[in-house]
């Protein structure tokens, strides 16, 4: 989501981020270079290993990912649920490994290099701006970049606050192509504004943020904690809703950005809106389930006297 102008995203580089107690984090941002460098089959490979040890290693994200996939999918064999996670794992970490890849492409290499569903409705977003509603999908930061170099924008920034060397490296590449990235501690008023402005706004709708802000709306039919965010920001705009996924192919290695057709969400209550968002993340989804990432908690937050989904 490029812009002319200065963006807000990530501290300025400075001496400190070279001391000692950072070299194992710039081994791994070098590592991420050569291999960005070494061809699909290497990092397939290293993805592939890495799946595995992460299944042993990491019981407890294993486990969530699997009570996801029950909640969500009860109907489906456990060896199909248990084959999506497998997929999933490979493709989660063969899109980390991919991060040099995005990090060092000039403006325009990625959307040669993306396969695009939806044509018609990219070349629209370019023209008319909205709210582009995504997930925590696989091919999450390379749909962002990707979109950067040709939609301006705005999105909300996570600042890594325990590594500021990850901090500085992530924030440069959701930001270089001048997206305006914004703590999520400035709240929508920036983003609503942009909106105004004739800019779009990245919005991943499908993450539990607690009850605070949130309603409970079913989610494959389960009740999740959502923000009735989207369509309140496009109402108060008059903009579109643009749904769209970012997808990738593990075995040939390319990305693909899938868009469903601009949404009306509905102006009733916010259960209603809640409802109508998490309708449009499942039809987002189901086209390939395993695009997901599914070893986020989407359930934490669960309605009164409910016990937890993860305990066990």
């Amino acid at each position: 989501m490029s812009r002319a102008s200065a963006s807000v995203g990530p501290p300025v580089f400075r001496r400190g981020l070279l001391a000692p107690r950072y070299w194992p984090t710039w081994l791994g941002i070098g590592l991420l270079y050569l291999l960005a460098i070494g061809g699909h089959p290497l990092r397939r490979g290293v993805a592939r290993l890495g799946a595995g040890l992460y299944r042993r290693l990491n019981p407890r994200r294993a486990g969530i990912i699997a009570t996801n996939l029950r909640l969500c999918f009860p109907h489906q064999t456990e060896a199909t649920r248990a084959q999506w996670q497998t997929t999933y794992l490979e493709r989660h970490l063969l899109a980390l490994l991919d991060l040099g890849r995005i990090r060092r492409a000039r403006r325009g290499e990625l959307t040669r290099q993306t396969e695009v569903e939806g044509q018609a409705i990219l070349d629209r977003l370019r023209v008319e701006p909205g709210v582009i509603l995504t997930v925590h999908s696989v091919g999450l930061e390379w749909a962002a970049a990707m979109l950067a170099e040709t939609v301006e924008g705005s999105t909300i920034y996570k600042r890594f606050a325990t590594n500021p060397v990850v901090d500085w490296w992530f924030g440069g590449m959701r930001t270089r192509h001048g997206t305006e990235a914004l703590p999520r501690e400035r709240g929508m008023g920036p983003h609503l504004r942009a909106l105004r402005a004739g800019r779009s706004f990245f919005y991943i709708a499908d993450e539990d943020l607690g009850a605070e802000h949130s309603v409970f709306a079913p989610f494959f039919g389960v009740e999740k904690a959502t923000l009735p965010l989207a369509g309140k920001l496009a109402r108060a705009s008059r903009r579109p809703v643009y749904p769209v996924i970012g997808q990738l192919d593990e075995v040939s290695g390319h990305y693909r950005l899938r868009f469903l057709e601009p949404v009306e969400l509905p102006a009733g209550t916010d259960r209603e809106a809640a409802t109508a968002i998490n309708r449009v993340i499942e039809e987002l989804v189901l086209d390939d389930p395993a695009q997901l990432m599914w070893s986020l908690k989407y359930f934490k937050t669960t309605p009164p006297g409910e016990a937890d989904r993860y305990r066990g």
